[in-house]
């Protein structure tokens, strides 16, 4: 089958330009040979809202259409007959990728062979988009851990908690919150994300720090004082709450305190009682 170039972008979302952090939200493809010139964005916003706080859903749908019309715009201008010619699809891409001053950038252009242009705007966005939403989740748990930190430096408790390793050398558990004295761990706090999509996926990745945190105690490497600042699902997606509640229960069960994530009060009492503790 014959190959053709093809042209793609990468849509940036940056809410703060100076933190340079961002999140890929769709791709444009354009195959002049095909005369194929098409766009994806992402429509679900929860992760990409959940991992950027200040970025509200009302926000993400009003870019969004804003991003759709630009998109249709240069869809229109460059019409069935220029989709077809190389050099003015270059330019209204180049155009499209000039730096500018605002949340909403394009990556530079790259160049692929394709068969297909098609499957292969599909494949570009599982690739830098879907991937790109999952790392979001998995970062979310920084986010949180920022939090946390804003909130103990309101105390002048920040210094108090330091990221470290727990547990012995044959299984050392990293931590983001430690609090030690004279080498000795006394308390910890380990934010947890546990939001994502599916119940399966709730599941899984609680899994992973309840058989950590267990795995731990077994040793005799739990810290006294463990607390596990908790994000979860809204009460209204059953099954997704259900997951996230069988995790929680399995928390207590080692007798590890669970709060949720936003409770900026328990947070202070469990890091201020474990600073004055002899």
């Amino acid at each position: 089958m014959q190959r053709d170039i093809a042209h793609y972008t990468l849509v940036r979302l940056l809410p703060q330009v100076d933190a340079g952090e961002f999140a890929n939200i769709g791709v444009v493809l354009a195959c002049p040979a095909r005369g194929f010139f098409e766009f994806r964005l992402i429509r679900r916003y929860g992760r990409v809202t959940r991992f950027f706080e200040e970025f509200t859903g009302d926000l993400f749908l009003r870019v969004r259409r804003e991003i759709e019309a630009e998109l249709r715009h240069i869809r229109t201008r460059i019409g069935p007959d220029g989709a077809h010619e190389q050099t003015l699809v270059l330019r209204v891409l180049q155009d499209l990728t000039q730096p500018r001053e605002s949340m909403i950038r394009y990556a530079p252009l790259r160049v692929l062979m394709t068969e297909d242009p098609e499957a292969d705007l599909h494949r570009l966005v599982g690739r830098y988009v879907q991937r790109n939403v999952e790392g979001l989740r998995q970062r979310r748990e920084e986010v949180l851990t920022r939090h946390v930190n804003r909130v103990l430096r309101t105390r002048q408790l920040a210094h108090a908690f330091e990221p470290d390793e727990v547990g012995p050398d044959e299984f050392p558990v990293q931590l983001p919150l430690v609090h030690e004295r004279d080498g000795h761990v006394l308390a910890a706090i380990k934010p947890l994300d546990l939001t994502q999509d599916e119940p399966v996926k709730i599941y899984e990745h609680g899994d992973l720090w309840v058989g950590r945190l267990r795995r731990l105690k077994q040793l005799g490497a739990l810290p006294a004082g463990m607390l596990v600042p908790v994000e979860g699902p809204n009460g209204d997606d059953v099954r997704r709450f259900r997951a996230y509640t069988d995790i929680v229960r399995e928390l207590g069960e080692m007798n590890i305190e669970v709060t949720e994530a936003a409770n900026n009060a328990r947070i202070l009492e469990f890091a201020q009682a474990s600073v004055a503790a002899a």
